[in-house]
């Protein structure tokens, strides 16, 4: 939230009024105590791109707020079945006064300011929810992917691009994944899934340079160009070979600033203890939190995420 706040367009917002195949667009700002609309010009598509982007934020940002509240409710009702007097006043106050509870959530002084409340006085068909924004008709859906477009760049383009990949024994490439292509084990399907269905970009095998060798991590997951994990996944560590091999890998990328824990996802399973999809959960949970910090803004009711992002910037690359 705090990401979403911090912005530095103009102020205000982006209203668009659809009329047949034709959009009105028009501005819409708070001054000297009244909210003030005028009409833009086609030709003004910067600024009708930035005053979209401050909608959609602020609707952005009360969705995180009502998500916000809706766990401080499940909080005080788990609470509210033990009989304490502190328990009691919380729960009364809860149902007497539910709008309270916003004002101490983060950022919700903007979203209670009498300024952005009139903003929306008398606003007939606005977006009310993140997801209208995408819609295929609405009228801010190409403004606001463009604008993610340009600010994730750098990582829809490394996602898009051309990587080397390890060719080593292709016909190990035996189990499909969601993406379409072929992996080596039905461990790693369970990874690549659970990252693909958290909107979660990696390169599979991607060819990794360090100071001894050059391995082909199981999976690459880039946030930004100065922040980048890996995930090796270890499939056979009962069997001595492999499970030597695979301590002086790790040695191997703990010399080249690749640590376990900081920057490096490791799973382990042997014969008698298969990799459990709870353990990936909680991986994938973990590097998914890192993601909405990097993309904070990524729609938080996850209506549209990085895979749909790429998808059309493959689009929109075609087209040009």
């Amino acid at each position: 939230m705090q990401k979403l706040f911090a912005w530095d367009n103009p102020p205000g917002i982006l209203l668009c009024h659809k009329h047949g195949n034709w959009i009105r667009w028009q501005k819409r700002e708070f001054k000297n105590g009244h909210a003030i609309t005028t009409d833009l010009r086609k030709t003004e598509t910067e600024l009708a791109e930035k005053l979209a982007v401050n909608l959609y934020r602020i609707i952005c940002i009360q969705t995180i707020q009502k998500q916000l509240n809706d766990l401080d409710k499940l909080i005080r009702s788990r609470y509210s079945n033990r009989q304490s007097k502190l328990d009691d006043i919380a729960q009364e106050e809860s149902q007497s006064e539910p709008a309270d509870m916003a004002k101490n959530s983060p950022g919700a002084s903007i979203l209670a300011e009498g300024a952005i409340r009139k903003l929306f006085y008398r606003v007939r068909n606005c977006p009310g929810e993140p997801a209208d924004f995408f819609h295929v008709d609405s009228p801010y859906r190409q403004l606001i992917i463009h604008f993610l477009r340009r600010e994730y760049a750098g990582v829809i383009d490394w996602y898009n691009g051309d990587f080397p990949q390890n060719q080593e024994h292709p016909e190990n490439l035996l189990y499909e994944v969601k993406l379409g292509y072929k992996v080596r084990s039905k461990s790693e399907v369970l990874i690549a899934d659970r990252l693909y269905d958290e909107g979660i970009l990696f390169h599979y095998e991607e060819l990794l340079y360090l100071t001894e060798s050059d391995p082909y991590p199981d999976f690459y997951i880039l946030f930004s160009p100065l922040k980048k994990y890996i995930w090796e996944h270890f499939g056979a560590m009962d069997k001595n070979n492999y499970f030597h091999r695979t301590k002086g890998r790790v040695l191997n990328y703990m010399d080249s600033k690749w640590f376990p824990g900081i920057n490096m996802v490791t799973t382990y399973e042997t014969k008698g203890n298969p990799l459990e999809a709870s353990q990936v959960d909680q991986k994938v949970s973990m590097l998914k939190t890192l993601y909405r910090l990097a993309f904070p803004d990524l729609p938080p009711d996850e209506s549209f995420n990085m895979y749909d992002l790429a998808d059309y910037a493959k689009l929109y690359e075609m087209e040009d």
